[in-house]
């Protein structure tokens, strides 16, 4: 990126120049601009050269050269007033300019972005002839296969920025969010490392932890990035209800950065089991967290009075049946017995009657149930159904 000033800026600069009035930076800049350009420094020989000498016995001539230094010092001041200002707003494009440097690779049809990460990004329309993107910002790294998110309308110039954007937001947020409800959890490392995001069709679900980064691999799971940021700063191979439930929780019903927890488009549940429930909770189309949690109660609803395997994995399958998560084998016991989304649901019950930052250190801590609420787990399976059921039921 070049720091050459325009010859209208140097002009504006030259009588603070002359007189040693810059700063060592700008000094250089006009410098460097004077070397390589005739005009001004022309401009500049001519501002330098001494003056002819006037009579100074004549009193006329000594008024005149009072009224001429008056102006003088008026035109000094108004010529650093200016120059402030271009300068000022020199300096400003440069700042804008370098929020972002994006580039675009014909020949492997990759898209590069480096930036800070408030950066508004203005994609061009090459994006949409991209086949990888590399978004490369201070606290994280993006690296999407683009193909995957080419689905039904989407118009990638619009999308990509607004994904890259909430990425980063959901970041900042989650990472705030837990310091602020539970202080006694020690993450100030772990929640402070360097992101690497990688979104390809042939990847794993799978997260780790490096000295210096967390390299989450979600695969072509894109919507799925804040469940296995938490689950990774849970720091526990372990998945089963517990950390889903938490993961999905803080991720999709608390978060509203998330991509998950999108219940915006409701209109097309209606033909779902759960839509019913969920609109007798009080669930509406509006996209927040909050619906999104009442949506994760109606799912348990229908598992709880209909029984299971008639969704997805995330909404009606038992935990132990779900093969997408990295981690050792799931245990084959009545906890697990829950989908994902009842897990996340529980979790929240859990949340409102215990407090988030005991359910806080129940997941990251790995302590008993008992010792963490101070009963058993089916007695508060038990009330937490009553619960779902009291909430989505309705009159049935």
């Amino acid at each position: 990126m070049t720091n050459k000033l325009p010859c209208y800026v140097v002009r504006d600069l030259l009588p603070l120049y002359a007189d040693d009035l810059l700063s060592p930076g700008t000094q250089a800049d006009v410098e460097a601009h004077l070397k390589e350009c005739e005009s001004c420094r022309r401009l500049h020989s001519e501002m330098t050269s001494p003056v002819p000498e006037l009579n100074e016995d004549e009193a006329e001539v000594d008024y005149l050269k009072k009224i001429s230094r008056g102006k003088r010092n008026l035109v000094t001041a108004a010529a650093i007033l200016i120059a402030l200002v271009l300068v000022g707003s020199f300096i400003y494009a440069k700042a804008q300019a370098a929020k972002a440097d994006i580039s675009y690779d014909e020949a492997s049809r990759t898209m590069v972005i480096y930036g800070k990460d408030d950066t508004n990004l203005k994609l061009p329309e090459t994006v949409n002839e991209a086949g990888e993107l590399d978004a490369q910002f201070d606290s994280f790294h993006v690296k999407i296969h683009l193909p995957v998110l080419r689905t039904g309308e989407t118009e990638l110039a619009e999308y990509l920025p607004a994904y890259l954007g909430r990425t980063n937001q959901s970041l900042k947020f989650i990472r705030g969010y837990l310091k602020e409800n539970c202080p006694d959890i020690d993450l100030a490392d772990r929640a402070e490392k360097y992101v690497e995001l990688s979104i390809m069709p042939d990847g794993a679900y799978t997260w780790k932890e490096e000295a210096d980064r967390i390299v989450l691999d979600i695969g072509d799971f894109y919507w799925h990035r804040e469940e296995l940021y938490i689950l990774s700063l849970l720091g526990s191979r372990t998945v089963e209800w517990p950390q889903l439930g938490y993961a999905w929780y803080l991720g999709a019903c608390v978060d509203p950065y998330n991509e998950q927890g999108d219940v915006s488009s409701i209109e097309g549940l209606k033909d779902a089991p759960y839509y019913e429930p969920f609109v007798r909770a009080g669930g509406t189309e509006e996209n927040t967290p909050e619906n999104f949690k009442i949506l994760c109660d109606a799912i348990s609803y229908v598992c709880l009075t209909k029984g299971m395997y008639w969704g997805t994995a995330y909404e009606s399958m038992p935990l132990y049946r779900t093969a997408v998560y990295s981690g050792p084998a799931k245990q084959l016991n009545r906890q697990n017995e829950m989908s994902v989304l009842m897990a996340a649901s529980f979790i929240g019950w859990l949340s409102g009657e215990y407090g988030f930052d005991r359910v806080s250190e129940f997941c990251f801590r790995n302590q008993k149930f008992d010792e963490a609420f101070g009963t058993d787990w089916q007695s508060a399976y038990d009330a937490w159904s009553e619960a779902i059921l009291k909430a989505c039921g309705g009159q049935e």
